[in-house]
């Protein structure tokens, strides 16, 4: 997690004083122990945004911060880096997380042989079209939706 904010990869989202998210963003796929890309060969043709350490701080919870986050990603992938698609990989456990992803927008794509990377823990694969980005990510900035509902601010570490 240092190494990203010192590459400037992570973002957080405030609130006022308080951090109320953050989101780390790569045009690096992940690897895995043993530098093995986790994404299959043939998902790697199309130039996509790794989506990594989506977090919300839990007293803002249900305030659509994550998707908002996740909308303001896609569209970051689309304008800034001309990438198709946004990519997670989650803990392959964490059955919870892969609904929350698919309820965002995000399809399971086949991984590689779990063989391959044994012992990596996050080996389920969601994917997501950059334009189904919603415009949710607008009201993460101050004053972006003009309603009374909490606003944020976006900032780069």
């Amino acid at each position: 997690m240092l190494n990203d904010l010192l590459k400037g990869k992570t973002w957080l989202l405030w609130d006022d004083s308080t951090p109320a998210g953050t989101i780390t963003l790569d045009t690096e796929e992940p690897v895995a122990e043993g530098y093995q890309p986790v994404w299959p060969a043939h998902a790697r043709n199309e130039p996509a945004l790794y989506v990594r350490r989506v977090i919300v701080n839990r007293r803002y919870a249900g305030y659509g911060l994550g998707a908002g986050l996740l909308d303001w990603a896609a569209h970051v992938a689309k304008e800034n880096y001309g990438a198709t698609s946004i990519r997670v990989d989650v803990w392959t456990t964490n059955v919870q997380l892969h609904a929350y992803y698919e309820g965002q927008r995000f399809i399971r794509v086949a991984g590689r042989d779990p063989r391959e990377l044994a012992g990596y823990p996050s080996q389920a694969l969601f994917e997501r079209k950059v334009d189904q980005s919603g415009s949710g990510y607008e009201r993460l900035f101050i004053g972006g939706d003009g309603s009374s509902e909490r606003s944020a601010r976006l900032w780069r570490h």
